[in-house]
């Protein structure tokens, strides 16, 4: 019955995506070839101005790239309070992020992203970059935004110029850069609830003529927006407490090169996330009945040096990388007291080491011929190495130490429950070329194809065992090909094919009984879609249509074995999506008013039969049989007794597909005479229900819906170089839950997430 009445909604809307293309092109005749672009009538001074964004890696205005791209400016990030991917969620259609696990986020784009929560073998879905640089490591989404310009999020696949672990698309963070010739800065305190305190400097300083450096420094803390109960004297999650600074230096000797190095380092060192148990017995979503005291760290650094050179029939640029990653985390695993729990089970650490280089060179056409391409070859090469350790027991105070990863099996303390040592390196090298030729004034065809080729060498080492390695190598062919029209000279459609690509990789364990040891297949994405990019009223009115059909090959997912501790990856042969969404803007009322709103309706089900093992389930039945004196724990009929609770997961929903989400806003923007100018803005936030895991299990899987309404006032002075703003989160403070985590490793336990709670945040900005 749901997915009839989405029928109909996806019905409706390609008809008047229809009728939108078909009356914008019966309305307005064609331009005369020499027409300037946009032409339709006079346009006046408040008009929508151009966007333009790099998207596929070439600049291009945003409403005529032929693929679904939101560009997010610094100016709506503010609005929002957006310091970080995490608060992307309702301005992109089709974007989900969520956090997984305390500290890791999982990022999905029309529902194509990572099934792999906290495994430390497996690529993203939704690639992540920073001004072009490919950041690995989805716990390096934890970085915050740092003087932004704007995000591109280009929905995927973008398997040809982004390459691997695009499949649902990527996110591309463009930052500010220095200027030459001048100098310039500004600088922002921030105040609010929970102790919410952030400062800012930014300043651009001149070197003669030819060259400049940026420097930015930024530094968040407030308290925690939860407490877990069970600490004595109590113990704040969902905190803040982090350093981020920037240095960047641009030299430009001649017209023809462009040299730019940036250093990015980022501190965070905080007591953890909230992970709600959903048998907590306190119904306060903001108090969490949990006795070890969560911690989280992070260092990083990104280190990018890149070099644009001018020739006189292309462009050369060579990007180069260093990245390190450190990440310390520690978590009541069983989010639950010794009292409630009948014991306790603690990860004493889950902490990470990654090393990255990358580089990526490319060669590109310049701008106004017929035949504009793209060819690049891309390289990296990474080590990873991970150490995770958990204690279970019936006493609270029993130690829980950190132990050196040289310690002697013999000397293992009697309360230790799981161990592992992992190291994995990665190399990965894809060329790759795309071109679009202009058949007419009008119609453009557009093909790209990319060659990738991916080794892994890895080896994993249970309770300080004799390390196991591992070895595969991957290839893929991705590519797209894509066509796209001009009704009028604002209005354009088009059709495209693409695939993406994600890396298969090694499963480390040596005693599963049902999971694939060694290797796992990689997955691919294959999408057709069709869209439309209309420019209305003189440009005063912007509409996106898009609809789309995704075809998601070996998708891989957490596989759970009967053993226990013994699971890995696994792949699910096909799931099959589609959907549909809408973007607008309209500007009225002489520049005062600015309406936008975004819509993504989106559905999808596994077609084929498919047996999948849910831990919760096999655990449970375990139990049962042994309480029932049925068997004994780890016998043979142990182990059958878990094997029979997989579920044929044919006909479910995948993960991470909201029916529909999307949001609205309005801004007014008015003028105070003498005093300035005031601007008014509200939004609202939306995402409906979910799967979180393809088992689609009731009162598990089912993750709610929720809005979220946003108030921003900014005002502006007719004279003096500052300007004050005030906001309001999460206005109707709503617990929403921004994501569910089912724990494959520990206890099983499932934990909900949930959005900030109301946030008034008062701001003073400074600039000349």
């Amino acid at each position: 019955m749901l997915r009839d009445v989405k029928l109909r909604y996806w019905q409706g809307f390609l008809a008047a995506a229809m009728m939108t293309a078909a009356s914008a092109y019966a309305q307005t005749p064609p331009a005369p070839v020499d027409a300037p672009a946009g032409a339709a009538g006079d346009a006046e001074l408040d008009a929508l101005e151009p966007i333009i964004v790099t998207a596929e890696k070439r600049q291009v205005d945003l409403q005529k790239a032929a693929l679904s791209v939101t560009a997010v400016s610094a100016d709506t990030l503010e609005k929002g309070n957006v310091t970080g991917p995490l608060g992307l969620n309702g301005y992109v259609p089709g974007l989900q992020i969520t956090p997984s696990g305390g500290s890791e986020v999982i990022v999905s784009i029309r529902g194509v992203g990572s099934q792999t929560p906290e495994n430390f073998f497996t690529q993203p879905g939704v690639s992540f970059h920073i001004d072009n640089v490919y950041i690995p490591n989805n716990i390096a989404l934890n970085l915050g935004f740092l003087d932004v310009d704007h995000v591109e999020v280009l929905r995927g696949p973008q398997g040809t110029v982004f390459g691997q672990s695009s499949t649902g698309g990527a996110i591309n963070v463009i930052s500010k850069q220095p200027e030459l010739g001048k100098l310039s800065g500004d600088a922002t305190a921030t105040f609010g609830n929970y102790s919410y305190a952030m400062g800012k400097a930014a300043l651009n300083v001149p070197v003669g003529d030819t060259a400049a450096i940026r420097a930015v420094v930024q530094k968040t803390s407030h308290d925690g927006y939860s407490t877990a109960t069970g600490v004595p004297g109590g113990y704040d999650l969902d905190d803040a407490n982090n350093v981020n600074y920037k240095l960047s230096g641009l030299w430009q000797p001649t017209d023809n090169l462009t040299v730019t190095l940036t250093g990015q380092h980022f501190d965070d060192d905080h007591h953890g996330a909230a992970l709600k148990a959903l048998d907590d017995p306190n119904s306060d979503p903001r108090q969490v009945t949990q006795d070890y005291p969560a911690k989280f760290k992070l260092a990083m650094d990104v280190d990018t040096l890149t070099v644009n050179y001018s020739l006189p029939f292309a462009n050369l640029k060579s990007i180069s990388s260093y990245q390190y990653m450190d990440a310390k985390q520690s978590f009541d695993s069983d989010r639950s007291t010794v009292a409630l729990f009948g014991g306790y089970d603690t990860v004493a650490a889950w902490n990470t080491k990654s090393r990255a280089i990358m580089e990526e060179v490319t060669l590109s056409s310049n701008p106004g011929t017929d035949l504009e391409w793209i060819g690049g070859v891309f390289y990296m090469h990474s080590h990873s190495s991970q150490y995770v350790v958990e204690y279970k027991g019936t006493n609270g105070s029993d130690p829980t130490p950190v132990l050196p990863t040289n310690t002697s099996p013999a000397a293992l303390p009697a309360n230790l429950s799981y161990e592992n040592l992992s190291s994995v390196d990665r190399d990965s090298v894809a060329p790759f070329v795309q071109a679009t030729y202009h058949l007419t004034d009008r119609l453009r065809l557009t093909g790209g194809v990319r060659y990738n080729v991916d080794q892994y060498d890895g080896w994993g080492s249970d309770y300080y065992g004799k390390p196991s390695p591992r070895s595969t190598n991957v290839y893929a062919l991705t590519g797209k090909a894509e066509t796209d029209f001009d009704l009028t000279p604002d209005n354009m459609v088009y059709a495209s094919w693409s695939r993406g690509y994600k890396p298969g990789g090694v499963n480390t364990g040596t005693t599963s009984a049902m999971v694939v040891s060694g290797s796992y297949d990689k997955e691919t994405v294959d999408s057709f879609e069709l869209g439309s990019k209309n420019r209305f009223l003189a440009n005063h009115l912007n509409v996106n249509l898009s609809a789309f059909y995704s075809k998601y090959n070996n998708m891989q997912y957490i596989e759970e074995d009967p053993v226990p501790y013994s699971g890995g990856i696994g792949n699910i042969p096909q799931v099959n999506m589609w959907g549909a969404e809408v973007e607008a803007k309209y500007r009225l009322l002489d520049n005062r008013l600015e309406l936008g709103a975004n819509l993504t309706l989106m559905d999808g089900e596994i077609p084929d039969s498919y047996l999948a093992l849910d831990r919760r389930l096999a655990d449970a039945a375990a139990a049962k049989a042994v309480a029932a004196g049925v068997t004994y724990p780890y016998s043979a009929q142990w182990f059958a007794i878990r094997a029979a609770q997989s579920i044929n997961v044919k006909g479910n929903t995948p993960p991470d597909m909201p029916g529909a989400a999307g949001g609205v806003n309005a801004s007014w923007q008015q003028t105070l005479g003498a005093y300035g100018t005031l601007v008014s803005r509200a939004e609202l936030l939306f995402r409906s229900d979910y799967q979180a895991r393809v088992f689609n299990e009731a009162g598990t899987d089912h993750v709610p819906s929720y809005s979220q309404v946003n108030l921003f006032f900014e005002y502006t002075p007719q004279s003096g170089p500052w300007r004050a703003t005030f906001t309001v989160t999460n206005l109707l403070d709503r617990a929403g839950i921004s994501g569910r985590y089912t724990d494959p490793y520990g206890s099983g336990v499932v934990s909900n997430q949930y959005i900030p709670p109301r946030q008034m945040l008062f701001s003073v900005n400074y600039s000349f």
